[in-house]
């Protein structure tokens, strides 16, 4: 006889995760190009669930509501995969925030700016000029800005204790700097408009960053 049902439960319930998981990204991923391109106020359910291949009800039932969409392409695009483990720990930007070398570290934070921005500036745009005009993205617009200066805290406060900063900056000052200079909106009007290369940008951004907050 063959196996109970309990086994064939237990069989077939990782055939159906990774099916769910599968139907999960191919929202996100078609939410994150209709975005992108179209602008969040002018995507609906409807848009996203055709260019997903799956039901309207699939989207709400997989992901949720459009705001609830946004919220976890924004996740999915800064750390580059649907795991379950904050930018903050990735091994990229741990390698960044250990760096003995500042110079080699702001390099390394150049580069981590540039990865993140390849996928996710033109989302970031979109949820930025889509802010005003609903309440629930403006509470997330609100909520990154908040998270980019904690992870501009982060790698602050790990250079400021590797080297002595130019003009006396402490750490909160290069926090600060580092929110207002490395963003997603520069890094889409060099690249998306004035045609610069990614990796063009991730060379301004780490000179930039040298020449202003370390010594000579």
């Amino acid at each position: 006889m063959g196996g109970s049902v309990n086994d064939r439960r237990r069989y077939t319930s990782p055939a159906r995760r990774e099916q769910a998981r599968k139907t999960r990204r191919a929202i996100l991923d078609a939410a994150h190009r209709l975005f992108a391109e179209k602008g969040y106020l002018a995507t609906s359910v409807e848009d996203i669930a055709r260019e997903a291949g799956v039901a309207r009800p699939t989207v709400f039932t997989s992901v949720g509501v459009k705001s609830q969409i946004l919220k976890e392409v924004i996740d999915l695009t800064l750390a580059g995969d649907d795991e379950p483990v904050p930018v903050r720990e990735r091994p990229w930007f741990r390698e960044a925030l250990e760096e003995p070398d500042p110079h080699r570290m702001l390099h390394l934070h150049a580069r981590n700016m540039r990865m993140m921005y390849v996928r996710c500036a033109d989302v970031y745009c979109a949820v930025e000029s889509a802010a005003e005009a609903d309440p629930d993205v403006g509470a997330l617009w609100q909520a990154m800005q908040r998270w980019r200066l904690m992870g501009s805290r982060f790698v602050a406060e790990s250079l400021a204790g590797k080297t002595r900063l130019r003009d006396g900056y402490d750490a909160d000052t290069v926090a600060d700097m580092l929110w207002s200079v490395a963003t997603p909106m520069v890094y889409r009007k060099l690249v998306r408009e004035r045609g610069w290369s990614p990796e063009q940008y991730e060379r301004w951004l780490a000179d930039l960053l040298c020449r202003a907050l370390l010594p000579d």
